[in-house]
């Protein structure tokens, strides 16, 4: 029996007599699977499905999030000091010694896995060359949860895999666009990302040679962070307040061509598009015959199919007046713009053409592509993307090249084509200067489908989240109706219209996981696929659409959308469980927790609005971890089956001025006994350490969470009645 049993049975001795025996990665032992693998797999044994231990037995994941504590580690409440130094002295370092005393407290609590985004140093594939551990190994390997960042990186073109980065549709939409937007949304269907994603399944990084290597220590895979799919969050067939937009809406209006970005939404990274192409929006390269979630389609080339090639019966279906699926935007190609002598650096253009395409200028020094523009409808509305003085039909330009021009004196007038250029260094003698634009598009009187870019609310509507109205199975919780209470607004577009942009909204999620299993695959990998870090968000699922989409390229899924059961009536809990297992199907799920109790906590001078899962103090706190864990270990999905396979607990430490933390600031566990005023001895089992001088007494979330940790351990033993079945 490994040690976590042992601590386990000591933490409840009450439920000795059933603890079961449990294998080295914490499968239970009286739990057999079908089959055995040298790998994690999951399985359904009768009603319930569990992950698989590379031993061949059941478990279900307690996880827990664990980052690294930052530097510095500032407390508000308490004068900001910075509370890092602390945590180093207590442990002598922040990274080895700290994970290896963490995992002790980890273990403690019943938590028998680490999940994702969680820092090497508590990861079972760690080592060291000088540390405390015993042979330089993880001295508690624990399961985990790994996280690759293939759209992420590709939007960044990390590693420099790609010629030219893919690009964020939300970035280039304009005032048409109403509403909270999200943090970005990718051009998923744009080649290059299954490009990074091979390269990186193919590298020599660690983690990625552990995905391709099927380490025996890692339950399930996700690949990138709901954060940046804006529309992969909350449905609108319920009511939060923070409903997702429509991501096919986002895309119709988005510019169908880019050539810059001012600084991306993960790191601020100015970059040049060589390739200027939204794959999203516009006709593919090479169009499939008919498309379908095994086959998807860019949203031009699905409404192509749709209507059959005619867009006469797409204006009939509409309401609409284009002329063509595509954009009646003339492409100028390197004009001549000004030639350096070696003492000029301000340049003067006018172009031969007007009427120029916002997002659709580079500019070429000596024939390198080395700026793209800024208009002024750049939704960042940074006061570079327009011309002080006239803030329409104005611009800048940008490079990602640091101090070769001056962005804020480097202007477009997109009406007239006058552009100016001031370089900070003049441009050597004979170097070219040439322009590439298209005109008569996009926001600039063009008639195509590619042009539309919300400007005709007859058909496209104004609302960004809704386009058809509430779900006729779901009717009594969706945000699409005029009844405020959190509601975003009954729909204003076409109803056929948004019936043809929700029925993409599969397209586009199933390009999505289609490219990310298909990398998976093309190495070998046979670990658990769980798609996003999370689907749907903020106590609802995500769409029924994106969820249909993702469901055949996934194993499992991470869910965010129905956790927080004591911010709603338990018939809404119930009917978000069933929304979510109908969609996806019968396929396992995590589920992603974060909790509060402000006040009650390291940040209590600090506002919590708006949360849905602020418990008045950490009892309560600890106890909804708790009614959440038995809730889903014994109601059945929609599919007749429990399909919850682990629930992971975010996060380690309190951060991002929330109470999200199993420890304070100062690394006081809320367990009732070290977050106190005093010094105080460590709560077992680092009770040779110092723990307390919190500004004030903060309660027992611990025990109530340890409890529910333990919660799997009880569940009546399966048998292996004919027909279980493994997934992949």
């Amino acid at each position: 029996m490994r040690k976590l049993a042992l601590a386990l049975l000591l933490l409840a001795p009450s439920l000795a007599h059933a603890t079961p025996n449990l294998d080295i990665y914490g499968g239970r032992t009286d739990v057999k699977c079908a089959t055995t693998t040298p790998y994690f797999h999951l399985e359904q044994i009768g009603t319930k499905w569990w992950f698989c231990t590379p031993m061949g037995h059941g478990f279900i994941a307690m996880s827990v999030s664990v980052g690294a504590p930052p530097n510095p580690t500032p407390s508000p409440c308490t004068g900001g000091n910075n509370l890092f130094p602390m945590i180093t002295a207590k442990y002598g370092d922040a990274s080895y010694n700290w994970g290896w005393q963490t995992l002790k407290r980890v273990t403690q609590w019943g938590f028998n896995s680490i999940g994702q985004d969680s820092v090497g140093f508590v990861q079972a594939r760690a080592t060291c060359s000088k540390c405390l551990w015993p042979g330089h190994t993880q001295p508690i390997p624990l399961p985990y949860i790994i996280e690759a960042k293939p759209a992420e990186n590709a939007y960044r073109n990390v590693g420099g895999f790609i010629t030219s980065a893919i690009k964020d549709a939300i970035i280039a939409t304009n005032p048409n666009w109403h509403g909270y937007r999200g943090a970005a949304l990718f051009d998923v269907f744009d080649p290059g990302l299954a490009t990074v994603w091979a390269a990186e399944m193919s590298s020599s990084n660690p983690a990625n040679v552990a995905i391709r290597t099927n380490s025996p220590w890692i339950l399930a895979v996700f690949t990138d962070d709901s954060d940046f799919f804006s529309g992969a969050g909350a449905s609108p067939d319920f009511i939060t307040g923070k409903t997702a937009p429509n991501l096919a809406w986002t895309t119709l209006l988005t510019s169908p061509v880019q050539t810059y970005n001012t600084g991306t939404a993960i790191g601020n990274k100015k970059l040049v598009y060589t390739t200027t192409q939204n794959f999203s929006k516009t006709q593919a390269l090479s169009p499939v015959t008919s498309c379908s979630i095994s086959d998807p389609c860019s949203l031009r080339d699905y409404l192509w199919q749709k209507y059959g090639g005619s867009i006469s019966a797409l204006n009939k279906a509409w309401g609409s007046n284009y002329t063509t699926f595509d954009s009646t935007a003339t492409q100028v190609t390197n004009e001549a713009f000004a030639t350096g002598d070696g003492g000029t650096a301000s340049f003067t253009h006018t172009t031969a053409h007007g009427l120029i395409d916002p997002y659709s200028i580079q500019v070429f020094v000596g024939g390198v592509d080395q700026m793209g523009d800024c208009p002024w409808v750049h939704v960042s509305s940074s006061t570079l993307c327009f011309v002080s003085g006239s803030a329409t039909n104005t611009g800048t330009l940008g490079s990602p090249v640091a101090n070769l021009i001056s962005q804020a004196t480097s202007t477009v007038n997109y009406m007239s084509g006058v552009i100016t250029i001031n370089f900070v260094t003049p441009p050597r003698s004979g170097v070219p200067i040439t322009i590439s634009y298209q005109y008569g598009g996009w926001m600039q009187g063009g008639t195509g489908l590619m042009d539309e870019d919300g400007s005709h609310s007859a058909w496209v509507g104004t609302n960004s989240w809704c386009l058809e109205g509430p779900s006729p199975l779901y009717p009594t919780y969706s945000a699409c109706v005029d009844a405020g209470g959190g509601a975003v607004g009954a729909p204003n577009a076409n109803p056929t219209l948004g019936a043809d942009l929700d029925a993409w909204v599969s397209q586009f999620a199933a390009k999505y996981f289609k490219t990310m299993r298909a990398g998976l695959t093309a190495v070998g990998s046979h670990l658990p696929y769980f798609g996003l870090d999370v689907t749907g968000s903020y106590g609802a699922p995500a769409f029924s659409k994106f969820e249909q989409g993702q469901a055949p390229y996934v194993d499992g899924f991470f869910d965010g959308g129905f956790q927080q059961i004591e911010s709603s009536s338990q018939a809404e809990w119930l009917s978000r469980l069933a929304y979510h297992t109908q969609y996806i199907g019968n396929k396992p799920f995590m589920m992603f927790n974060g909790l509060l109790s402000q006040s009650d906590s390291s940040y209590s001078c600090k506002s919590a609005a708006g949360s849905k899962v602020n418990y008045p103090n950490q009892a309560a706190r600890g106890q909804g971890w708790f009614d959440e864990a038995q809730a889903l270990f014994a109601t059945p999905s929609f599919n007749g089956t429990i399909q919850v396979v682990g629930l992971n607990f975010w996060n380690w430490q309190d951060f991002q001025n929330l109470n999200l933390g199993l420890i304070t600031l100062s690394d006081n566990a809320y367990d009732g006994h070290e977050a106190v005023t005093g010094t105080v001895p460590c709560s077992p089992p680092t009770q040779t350490l110092t723990c307390g001088k919190e500004a004030a007494n903060y309660g027992d979330a611990i025990s109530h969470i340890r409890a529910a940790n333990l919660l799997w351990l009880t569940l009546s033993s399966p048998t292996n009645p004919a027909g279980t079945r493994g997934q992949r």
